[in-house]
This record gives structure tokens, C-alpha cells and sequence, in this order.
């Protein structure tokens, strides 16, 4: 997909839904569809929008193309980026080893980590006072995890369920966030921070009122006001608990802030806005864009990292979406992909020198059907055989399969 001002519509163009909320994006206009005139065009740049998506495949316009895939360009961005220390198929094999030994424990880990969200965003709605220690206790656990394994309990992130999603954003925006830290080199003292101010980024939800949050049709300007006081609220109401810590204060109020200085409640840019905003933010749209809801379906996350590769240097800071990328992989731990000879398998470790070609666990036939399981590193097979190796061709939803992808992590 491509990010344009709406201004820059043609006719022909196919509007395409991104699944970014319109609670808190309300000037992205999202109605799919083929834009049939100048004069639709016109209209939506009255009523005050300024972004759309457009999807190049779904439309009749022709746009200049290089031949290449979405993944293709975003890899190329990737490798851009600053390196990351990589020791190839051996280290490969060592991150899978790690996530197969760490799974039970961060799937008994993430249920108990859940109880805690529910607990104290209820409290929250409920007009109690904020309890800190636990929530403390539940960050240092996370950040164990995950030092014992980079994907165990970003990958259950993926495993969610529509009815849960208060809470399940809550906590995967922390297991994220301090996963996206761990891999940009932050001291532990530091993600014990960032892991807590993810986890009360949205706690100031719980005091707006629900004909506001939960309200079907687009918001007044008024509405939206409300809406973005948020961060706001949710500050005084960490503070009030016993928060001290600054850089915990600021993850929770800036992480709407945007790039370019149009986002909320400051309307900061450059380097006003601190880097646990920065992070925040990054790890709070990819779970939203990735997680199902009673009106929409989670989005395959190769899809949501292209749409968030779109809004680089806009909506997130320069270099910012390229290191998470390399961090979760393209083809994130727990895709389900299907493989060049029409094989089918899920990625259980990516590859951050060469994103295109994780470690995948080939378990179905063409059909969907059940086989040997074997592990094929992508990376290994285009250096021994070139462009006769195999490549990831289509990502699926596991959900259409009714397929459980927790047990083949395992």
C-alpha cells in the first residue's frame, strides 16, 4: 500500500482500509473503494481530511513500479539501517533453540501477566487508585523472558482474541516495546521503564466516558478532543499512583506524538519527544493494526509493517520502524507462510542480515495437510542453490486454516 495526501488522489486510485483506528486517526479517510472523479477527490479534501492509503494492486491507475514486492522494498530499508551483531545459521539455530525452551513457561507467563492488565485497567474504569508493585513485579518477569528468548512472548502477542483486546493491547504493547528496547541496546535498569510505561500507555482510556470510546460513528471535533486527552489523563493518573520516574511519565503522555509535529497532546517533534514515546507508538499501532476486533479482522503483520514502513518519517521518527522491523523480522516468529514449491510452513526465527529469508518449520503439504517436519533456513538454501532455492511467496492467516501455530513454535 502507499500512504498519499489526499489531495494527491487520481482517478482510478483503489482507497484501501488500513485498519488504523479512526478514534485517533480522524483525518486518515479509510471507506474502501475506486475513486471515480476529481470531484470525490475534492469533497474529502473539504471535509478535512489529509491522508489515505491506496492499494496499487486493487486499482486502475497505473503507478511507475520497479517490479519489486512491498517486502522487497522494506528489506531494502531494513539493511540500511545501522547493523545489528549477527553470527548467521548458527545463530539462527541457538534463537530457535531458545524460543522452543522458553514457550511453556512465557505461555503460563503471559495467562498470569493478563490476570494483572485486567485488574488494574478495571480498577482504573472503576475510579480506584493505581497499584504499582505488581505491575512492577509482571515487567521485570517479562523482561527475563526475553532475555532467555527474543520471540517466545512476542510471539503469543499474535495469539489474541477480539473480546480481549482491552487488555491484550495493554500487555503486548509492553512485551513489545521492551523487545524493541532489548534489540536497540537499552540497559535493563531502562527497560524496566519502558516495559512499565507500555503497559499504562493507555490507562487513560479507562476515564473516558464510554459513549465517547465506544461510539460507532465518526467523532465531533469535540469527541475527538475528549479522545485525545488521553495520554493525559492517563499521566495524573500514573503520577497519582506512586510514578515518579520522568522517563515512565513521558513514554505514557507522549506516545501519540508524532514526527512531524501533528500529533497528541503537545504537538512535539524532533527531539522534544522522548525516545520511550518513540518506541511506545511503534509497538502500539503494529499491535493494533495486527489484532482481531469485534468489527475487523488483525491484519497479516507483513501487511501492517508495509503500512507502517509507509508512514516512516511522518507518523514515526526516522529509523524508527526500520530497527523494529529488524527486531520482529518481516516475516515475524509465528507467520504462517507459503514457500515457492507450494509447501507450507511457520517462521520460527528471523533473519536480521537477510529479512527476506527466515528460518522457517515446514509442516503442510500444497493441500494444507500435515507432513514430516523439517527446518528450512532460507538464507542457507539461496547460498547453496541460487535462484532454484526456495523463497516465501504468500503470507496466510493461520485462522482461516483453524490452525493452533503455538504448538509448532513449541
Amino acid at each position: 500500500m502507499k500512504k498519499l495526501c489526499v489531495g494527491d488522489l487520481k482517478v482510478g486510485m483503489f482507497i484501501a482500509d488500513t485498519g488504523l483506528s479512526w478514534l485517533e486517526n480522524p483525518y486518515l479517510y479509510a471507506q474502501e473503494g475506486m475513486v471515480t472523479s476529481q470531484e470525490q477527490v475534492d469533497a474529502l479534501v473539504k471535509d478535512g481530511y489529509t491522508d489515505v492509503f491506496v492499494d496499487p494492486a486493487r486499482g486502475t491507475y497505473v503507478f511507475e513500479d520497479d517490479g519489486r514486492t512491498a517486502e522487497q522494498h522494506m528489506a531494502d530499508g531494513v539493511l540500511a539501517t545501522p547493523d545489528v551483531s549477527w553470527d548467521g545459521a548458527e545463530a539462527m539455530v541457538a534463537r530457535h533453540e531458545a524460543l522452543r525452551a522458553e514457550m511453556a513457561t512465557a505461555r503460563k507467563l503471559y495467562a498470569e501477566a493478563m490476570q494483572n492488565v485486567r485488574s488494574f485497567l478495571d480498577a482504573a474504569r472503576d475510579g480506584h487508585m493505581l497499584e504499582v508493585a505488581a505491575s512492577e513485579a509482571l515487567v521485570e518477569q517479562v523482561i527475563d523472558s526475553l532475555l532467555r528468548s527474543d520471540d517466545a512472548l512476542v510471539s503469543l502477542t499474535k495469539l489474541k482474541t477480539f473480546d480481549e483486546y482491552t487488555y491484550t493491547h495493554s500487555l503486548n504493547v509492553s512485551v513489545l516495546s521492551v523487545s524493541f528496547g532489548k534489540a536497540l541496546h537499552l540497559p535493563k535498569s531502562k527497560l524496566r521503564l519502558l516495559g512499565l510505561a507500555g503497559l499504562f500507555h493507555d490507562l487513560g482510556k479507562q476515564r473516558i466516558p464510554p459513549q465517547v470510546l465506544n461510539k460507532p460513528g465518526k467523532l465531533t471535533q469535540d469527541e475527538f478532543e475528549v479522545i485525545k486527552s488521553h495520554p493525559e489523563r492517563g499521566h495524573a493518573l500514573c503520577a497519582a499512583g506512586g510514578i515518579k520516574d520522568t522517563e515512565v511519565l513521558r513514554g505514557i503522555i507522549e506516545h501519540h506524538e508524532k514526527c512531524n509535529g501533528c500529533g497528541y497532546p503537545g504537538g512535539l517533534t524532533g527531539d522534544a519527544v522522548h525516545l520511550f514515546g518513540r518506541i511506545i507508538s511503534v509497538a502500539d499501532v503494529y499491535d493494533a493494526l495486527t489484532s482481531r476486533r469485534v468489527y475487523k479482522n488483525g491484519m497479516l503483520p507483513n501487511k501492517a509493517l508495509s503500512i507502517m514502513y509507509n508512514m516512516r518519517g511522518e507518523d514515526f521518527f526516522p529509523g524508527m520502524v526500520e530497527r523494529f522491523i529488524k527486531s520482529v523480522g518481516i516475516y515475524p516468529v509465528g507467520s504462517l507462510v507459503r514457500l515457492s514449491d507450494f509447501s507450507h510452513g511457520v517462521v520460527v526465527t528471523a533473519n536480521p542480515a537477510l529479512p527476506l529469508l527466515p528460518l522457517v518449520k515446514v509442516s503442510f503439504d500444497e493441500r494444507m495437510r500435515p507432513r514430516a517436519q523439517v527446518l528450512v533456513d532460507l538464507a542457507e538454501e539461496k547460498a547453496l542453490h541460487g535462484l532454484r532455492a526456495r523463497k516465501i511467496v504468500d503470507c496466510l492467516d493461520p485462522r482461516d486454516y483453524k490452525l493452533d501455530i503455538a504448538p509448532l513454535l513449541a
